[in-house]
């Protein structure tokens, strides 16, 4: 059966990253995945919720 539920479908993917940013503090590593693309999420959530607001498309240049 498929997973519906967000932590259904996404705990293992969370659980890894979390796993390899605590690697990455213990060892003084750069973590995988970088501060661009978690900035690039927030951007797109916000463009999102704009969007949503305003009931048309919204470019990511209007966020940053």
């Amino acid at each position: 059966n498929p997973l519906y539920f967000f932590l259904e479908r996404y705990m293992q993917s969370f659980a890894t990253e979390m796993n390899q940013f605590i690697d990455a503090i213990v060892n003084d590593t750069e973590p995988p995945v970088g501060i661009e693309a978690g900035l690039q999420s927030v951007l797109i959530a916000l463009a999102a919720k704009k969007s949503v607001a305003e009931h048309r498309p919204v470019k990511l240049s209007e966020i940053q």
